[in-house]
């Protein structure tokens, strides 16, 4: 098995279609033809189903195009560390980060990047916890912004803290005088607006609410902090939020309260994968934002 045989092979299982792929890889469609029955025979397995003039992966071929991926994508990540070590400069980098740091922080860290290398392509996208983790295990991305609690991350993954995050009772100055009864979880009017459940955060939030016996008869669900930020300073409504996100767009129509008795405090950390080559571009980004996010904050874990 050659790699030439993976790359072919990932061209077809994308375009599920021989003559399509072939044409992309600037060969004709029975040398391509030829070369994945060498890979089938080589695996002693049937890696595409015929229907009429396209192909689906069978099952087999579903866990190949897995491996597949990971297999080029290491062989890429050898190809630009080389690079790497004999630049210094050049190549790309993809970071994935949680809503709070993206808003507080990635304009500033992003333009000191590019003032100190300007040879490298960055690529910044907003995630969340649980996408962060999955693509950095799948070479999505080279480096991850994200959080724990007390949950195990996979074992795959490294986990470096730069501070730790308290939770926030978020409400508008009006409705300030509930909060006293929302954490005593005494009946109140105010309506909660929260992340949808299937976010951590949420899941967090729910628990505390459960454990504390806190009153919620009505609850808003939106997938943006920014709206329910505006939701919270505009309506009858309070939310609960990690303390980053509290800070975000700082408005006299809300009001911040600790949380008595308070959460777990969650770790927010850099994620990178164990094991993996490390491109010169991670370790310039990573101490780039471990030297900003520590000094944000007094006390970091």
């Amino acid at each position: 098995m050659e790699l030439r045989h993976l790359r072919y092979f990932k061209v077809v299982a994308e375009l599920q279609h021989f003559h399509q792929a072939a044409e992309k890889l600037h060969i004709t469609q029975p040398a391509l033809s030829n070369q994945m029955k060498q890979l089938e025979e080589e695996l002693n397995t049937a890696l595409f189903h015929r229907v009429g003039r396209h192909v689906k992966l069978s099952e087999s071929g579903a866990k190949v195009l897995d491996v597949a991926n990971k297999i080029l994508n290491e062989v890429d990540l050898l190809k630009e560390a080389v690079s790497d070590i004999e630049s210094g400069q050049t190549g790309s980098l993809r970071i994935g980060v949680l809503q709070s740091i993206n808003a507080l922080y990635c304009r500033e860290i992003v333009l000191e990047f590019d003032r100190l290398h300007p040879g490298i392509a960055l690529h910044i996208e907003e995630l969340s916890n649980r996408q962060i983790e999955q693509r950095l295990l799948t070479g999505d991305i080279d480096v991850g912004i994200g959080f724990i609690l007390d949950k195990k991350y996979h074992h795959d993954l490294l986990f470096e803290s730069l501070f730790s995050e308290a939770w926030k009772l978020i409400i508008n100055h009006e409705s300030a005088h509930f909060a006293p009864a929302i954490m005593q979880g005494q009946p109140h009017p105010l309506k909660a607006v929260l992340l949808p459940e299937g976010f951590e955060t949420r899941s967090v939030v729910d628990q505390f609410f459960e454990d504390h016996q806190i009153f919620t008869s009505k609850i808003t669900e939106v997938n943006t902090i920014s709206f329910i930020l505006d939701l919270v300073e505009n309506g009858m409504a309070f939310s609960i939020l990690p303390e980053a996100f509290s800070r975000l767009n700082t408005s006299a129509k809300r009001r911040v309260y600790d949380l008595s008795p308070a959460p777990k405090e969650r770790q927010i950390g850099l994620f990178t994968v164990k094991d993996r080559l490390r491109k010169k571009s991670v370790e310039h980004f990573c101490t780039l934002i471990r030297n900003q996010l520590k000094q944000e904050y007094k006390n970091p874990a």
